[in-house]
Formats: structure tokens, C-alpha cells, sequence
């Protein structure tokens, strides 16, 4: 009689994750099919979730919630494989998946007890799920038996799938804390908090010059890349002006952080286009003098990072601050602005085609000083159907005091997060 685990099943076709797992993801896939598989990654995301809320150190600091997934969900195939007597019984709970990420947070400079309570965290969804699927699946007369087997086997594999993890973060933390990058990466934190900082000795340790102007960079790729992230500095550094000096400090699995002494070119174009590099993901701040222009740099790329991420699933780009830094100022907070723009859009939110040429050409109209004749042009239409969106655009949208501040910001907002999964318009 097949185990109760074939009858699992999730709520999703399958996506562009399932490109990122693991080896036994098949395993599951060849032995309890399709629905086991969905199944695994709807609890894995939601264990990633439920950590990233209830750990509050897992801010801007630390590893993206993708990763975490990844590794979430690794955890989650190997305790369906536990549950349901797939491959050897020794078989431990712990991925090289969870080992990466508990090395990642030992490069960060995260605490073991942060570790710890991300495990405490995520075991306890993990159980509620695996309980959950079985009392649904399984008839209540016969579920007693299985539900107190499946309670046990989970208490006796915890310790060793704590042990593997927190030996992973010690010996990582022992190697980071000896190393050169890790003495620079805690000096440059205590520089971007602001703390008091001699210069020369700042200089010293960091073997970069502190006076002049800075670029601050953050790039970073996924699990598979093979682009080496250094590479990338100089060349964004361009952008601004010939760099005299680079500082590149690794800070994840697969980020770094860096800044660039450039000296400025007065020629350059505001509106010039910086190099893009395939898989990886590049933000930059704008152009600061002095210690303190190496902190705000840093803080603006770091908006940059945050605001770009909202953005999942979009092709990697070398991204701005100056570029983008009225988006910055209205995606603070994303929620609040997602509904200030849908309060104000409405219905020309929708993500039909029609909805969105009125808003392009809106956006158009808005931005060229209410020129028909230039936006027919851009677009390539008549004036008469420019007069027609335009007109069709204005009376979809919550009327307003006649200003078209609020309706332009309202479309940046739009135009920046259409596409974004936690978006709801």
C-alpha cells in the first residue's frame, strides 16, 4: 500500500525554483510524485517566511530570503524522504544547503544564537506541516499511531541537524574572524554606523585611502554563478571617472561590498547608461567626498539593494542610486506605496494591454509637459489618439486637486513594481 506521503499535494503548478533544487527533489519527484514535490516547496517557502518574521536580526544584513529558501526546502525533501522510508534510515536531516547558509552567517557577523533561533523557528513549521499533511490524509482512526511516529522521528534527527549546522557557522566563524576580511568588513560597519574612527589607522587596516570622493558598490549573483564579482568594480567605477583605488569586501556566499576612489569627470553624462554583467546584480551609490561620503555612498547603494530586490525575477541590471532616486524616496515602504498608487490609479492599475498603453502613454504626456506632438511622435500614433488615452487615462484614476505630482509618482510606483509578487493591485 503506498505511503500516506503520495497524497500530498500543493496548491501551484510548478515554477522557476524548481530550476534551483536539490538532488533529492527527484528522489521525492521518482518515488511520491508531482504533488510530494509542490508540496515541499510551499512549506519550504513558508518556513523561510515565518523565520524571516519572527528573527528580527534578519534584516539588511543578512542573507536574502531566497537562499534561505533554498536551504528551508532542502530540509524539507530530506524529512519526507525520513517520513516516508526513502534511502538510508542514517540518512541526516541537514543539507549542504543548510551548511552553506549556516556558513553565511557566520560571514556576516551574525551571532550562534541567531542561528540557533532560525532553526528553532523554521523545525517548528516544518513539524506543523509534515503533522498537518498526515492528519489530512490519513483516516482519524489510523492516524494516532503515525502521527506519534512522525513527532518522534523528528525529536531524535533535531540534535544531529543542529550539531551539523552550528559546526558549520563555528568552524566558519574561526576562519572569518583570522582573516583580513573580516577585520575590514567590521571597520567598515563601525564607519557606515558612524562610530568614532581614526583614519590613519582606519586607512591602515582597510589598505585604502579614506580623503577624495568615493563610489560605493553592492553586487552580488545566484547560487550557480561562476562571474567573479570583483570584476565588476573598475569597470562601474568608469561610470563616475578613472579610479585610483578599489576596496572589495566579500560579505555572502555570493556579494560583496566595495568602494572605488574615483576622480571626478566633469564631462560625463547623467543620463549615461553603466555596463550590465549577465547574472549579477550591481547597485552603486551616488558620488561622496571624505569618510562620510564613503558612509552615505554606501547607505544609498544599499536603498538602491533594496529597492531592486522588490523587483524579483527581473533580469539582472547594473543599477544607480542617481538613476533612480526619486524611486528610492517612494518605495521606502513598499506597502504604503502600493496603495497610495492604487488608491490614486485604480482601475488603470489593471495588467491588461489596453490598461497598460494608457498608463505608457500617460506616463508620456506627464513627463513631456503635456506635448501632444511629442508624445504622437514617441509613440508613433495620431494626436487624436494621444488626446483619446490621455483623457480615458485621467478619468479611470481617483480624481485629485489637479496636480499631477501625486499621478506621477503613482506611476513610478506602478511602473517599478507591476511586476512584483508581493504587489497587489
Amino acid at each position: 500500500m503506498p505511503h500516506w506521503t503520495h497524497q500530498l499535494s500543493g496548491a501551484r503548478a510548478r515554477q522557476s525554483e524548481l530550476e534551483w533544487l536539490s538532488a533529492d527533489a527527484e528522489r521525492v519527484r521518482a518515488a511520491l510524485g508531482d504533488g510530494a514535490v509542490t508540496w515541499a516547496v510551499e512549506v519550504g517557502q513558508d518556513i523561510a517566511e515565518r523565520i524571516s518574521r519572527k528573527v528580527p536580526v534578519l534584516g539588511d544584513g543578512a542573507p536574502p530570503l531566497d537562499a534561505i529558501r533554498r536551504a528551508t526546502t532542502a530540509t524539507v525533501f530530506r524529512a519526507l524522504m525520513l517520513v516516508a522510508g526513502l534511502g538510508e534510515s542514517e540518512t541526516s536531516l541537514a543539507s549542504a544547503e543548510v551548511e552553506d547558509i549556516a556558513r553565511d552567517f557566520a560571514r556576516r557577523g551574525m551571532e550562534l544564537d541567531n542561528l540557533l533561533r532560525t532553526i528553532r523557528v523554521g523545525y517548528a513549521v516544518l513539524a506543523a506541516a509534515l503533522l498537518d499533511g498526515a492528519t489530512r490524509v490519513i483516516p482519524p482512526s489510523e492516524s494516532g499511531g503515525e502521527l506519534r511516529r512522525i513527532s518522534l522521528l523528528l525529536f531524535e534527527v533535531l540534535d544531529d541537524f543542529t550539531g551539523v549546522a552550528a559546526a558549520a557557522f563555528l568552524e566558519e566563524q574561526s576562519a572569518w574572524a583570522a582573516g583580513v576580511s573580516a577585520a575590514r568588513l567590521d571597520l567598515a560597519a563601525k564607519i557606515i554606523a558612524a562610530d568614532p574612527i581614526e583614519p590613519a589607522h582606519a586607512e591602515q587596516i582597510l589598505g585604502y585611502p579614506l580623503g577624495g570622493h568615493h563610489v560605493a558598490i553592492i553586487a552580488w549573483s545566484g547560487p550557480h554563478s561562476s562571474h567573479d564579482l570583483r570584476a565588476v568594480v573598475d569597470p562601474v567605477l568608469r561610470h563616475w571617472g578613472p579610479p585610483t583605488a578599489s576596496l572589495v569586501i566579500p560579505v555572502g556566499l555570493q556579494a560583496i561590498w566595495a568602494w572605488g576612489a574615483v576622480t571626478p569627470d566633469p564631462t560625463r553624462a547623467l543620463t549615461s547608461s553603466l555596463p550590465d554583467f549577465g547574472d549579477t546584480f550591481v547597485v552603486a551609490g551616488q558620488l561622496g567626498s571624505g569618510m562620510d561620503g564613503f558612509r552615505r555612498s554606501h547607505l544609498e547603494a544599499r536603498a538602491v539593494e533594496r529597492v531592486v530586490r522588490l523587483r524579483s525575477g527581473h533580469t539582472p541590471t547594473t543599477t544607480a542610486h542617481e538613476h533612480i532616486a526619486l524611486e528610492v524616496l517612494l518605495l521606502a515602504d513598499p506597502e504604503a506605496a502600493v496603495q497610495f498608487a492604487s488608491r490614486l490609479l485604480g482601475p488603470l492599475a489593471g495588467d491588461d494591454p489596453r490598461m497598460a498603453d494608457l498608463r505608457a502613454t500617460l506616463r508620456l504626456y506627464l513627463d513631456m509637459d503635456h506635448s501632444l506632438a511629442k508624445v504622437a511622435a514617441a509613440e508613433h500614433i495620431s494626436k487624436n489618439t494621444v488626446t483619446y488615452r490621455v483623457q480615458k487615462a485621467l478619468s479611470l484614476c481617483t480624481p485629485s486637486d489637479g496636480s499631477t505630482t501625486d499621478l506621477r509618482a503613482a506611476l513610478r510606483i506602478h511602473e517599478w513594481l507591476k511586476d512584483a509578487p508581493t504587489a497587489q493591485w
